[in-house]
């Protein structure tokens, strides 16, 4: 992403009187249209404007408007009810459980239960002891334990974080992050061998070993030992092997349909954004109001002095919105399609930001104060003003100028990493919100 240094510039010289403080809370984008006052518009709050929507009961609804339903798979639905459940905390808890009795029954019978074989002249030449084993086992699980809790606890306090975070601290994040994530794989297929190593070791222990002429060997095992390692195993199993399964799926079988999902979802919202009726079909109609829109978020940034020419804005639809003909309804799910087909994510926002900036004011880089990202997003998209600022403070970078909202936008449309800050950054304002409380703590 590119850096630039916000105090290397200053707002552009305002010689005319200084109106500015009569617009309710004004505060960080500057005006450059002349020496005259900037533009008046209507209370962003009061959700006036010159074109309003027909907001109707069919709008409202959540069973009608597209992009209020929940659109997940079965897949997802399953995974974010189950993260943080109930029945999760209780699978923890039992890994702890036999983590620890593992350990102390190792510690308790060391040496008490082991297999070797010799030679024809009594030397030992090969052998394990399981209370080794045991405890090797119960420590590496002990070990992944520790390192999901921590990470659970991290990630529950940036949840309560009330300061927003620089760019360098959200780099730092990202590469220690995909470190953690690494680090974990590793933990969970160790897990994964060692329960299996387990129950095969000691399910196999009296079993016949493979000799050669003159070779012997020797099981000694304390019959308490064997007997709790034994019944554990079958305990463990039950309980751990179809979570382990789980996970593995989760952490390699599943990420690049969830890369698709992820797209699809974001591309969804996009869409929402152009909609203005919300019916599921991008119209002239819609066209119309959602410039209107634009114009009045122009008149907030003030860095157009007179608005993009009817011509540009026509040619920029007709290019990368009406795909199936100039001013052409089309469908949201036939534009997802062609956005599938070919997305140049640069050209759409960057014509998308010129409706309300310019390439120079956006190289000024000019900082966007919390207030003005409240009323852009206010104007586009109705967003609630708490939601919206809860997002500011988790999940936007200090500083943020119009540059680095530009990036945030090419990234919200073309970026597939769903683990990845960048592509969540815009869509976290849009995104569905769970509703799924049956089985959470």
């Amino acid at each position: 992403m590119q850096k630039s240094d916000p105090s290397s510039s200053s707002p552009p010289a305002y010689s005319g009187p200084d109106t500015r403080d009569d617009i309710p809370g004004y505060s960080g984008f500057t005006y450059s249209g002349g020496s005259g006052p900037p533009p008046a518009y209507d209370s962003i709050f009061t959700r006036t404007n010159t074109n309003p929507p027909r907001l109707t009961n069919h709008r409202r609804s959540s069973k009608t408007n597209p992009y209020l339903q929940d659109d997940r798979n079965l897949w997802e639905k399953l995974h974010e009810c189950f993260e943080m459940s109930i029945l999760q905390q209780i699978i923890w808890l039992a890994a702890l459980a036999f983590s620890i009795s593992y350990i102390f029954f190792g510690l308790k019978h060391k040496g008490d239960c082991y297999w070797k074989k010799f030679n024809d002249k009594g030397k030992s030449q090969e052998g394990e002891d399981l209370t080794v084993f045991i405890q090797a086992e119960g420590g590496l699980m002990c070990a992944t334990i520790l390192y999901a809790f921590l990470c659970r606890f991290f990630a529950l306090l940036d949840s309560r974080r009330t300061h927003r975070q620089s760019r360098d601290d959200v780099e730092g994040k990202k590469k220690c992050g995909g470190h953690l994530f690494f680090l974990g794989l590793a933990l969970y297929i160790a897990n994964f061998g060692l329960i299996i190593a387990g129950a095969v070791k000691v399910f196999n222990l009296y079993d016949s070993k493979e000799i050669s002429k003159n070779e012997t060997y020797t099981v000694k095992c304390d019959t308490d030992f064997y007997s709790f390692y034994y019944n554990a195993k079958i305990g463990e199993l039950a309980v751990l092997m179809p979570y382990a399964l789980y996970v593995l799926i989760a952490l390699i079988f599943v990420p690049e349909n969830q890369k698709k999902w992820f797209l699809r979802r974001k591309r969804r919202q996009w869409v929402r954004l152009l909609d203005a009726d919300q019916d599921g079909v991008i119209s002239p109609d819609d066209m119309e109001r959602t410039n209107a829109k634009l114009e009045q978020i122009r008149r907030l940034v003030g860095a157009r002095n007179t608005p993009l020419s009817a011509e540009e804005q026509k040619k920029w639809w007709n290019d990368h919105i009406f795909k199936s003909g100039p001013g052409k309804n089309i469908s949201m799910n036939d534009y997802i399609s062609c956005l599938e087909a070919n997305c140049p994510a640069k050209a759409i926002v960057t014509g998308f930001f010129n409706f309300f900036s310019t390439e120079v004011y956006r190289k000024k880089n000019l900082i966007i104060s919390e207030e003005d990202f409240v009323k852009f997003w206010a104007i586009l998209a109705g967003v609630d003003e708490r939601h919206c600022r809860e997002v500011f403070v988790k999940h936007i970078p200090s500083p943020l100028t119009m540059a680095f909202f530009l990036e945030d936008f090419e990234a919200f449309l073309s970026h597939n990493e769903f683990w990845n800050e960048y592509g969540y950054r815009v869509f976290n304002i849009l995104k569905y919100k769970d509703s799924c409380r049956c089985c959470r703590v």
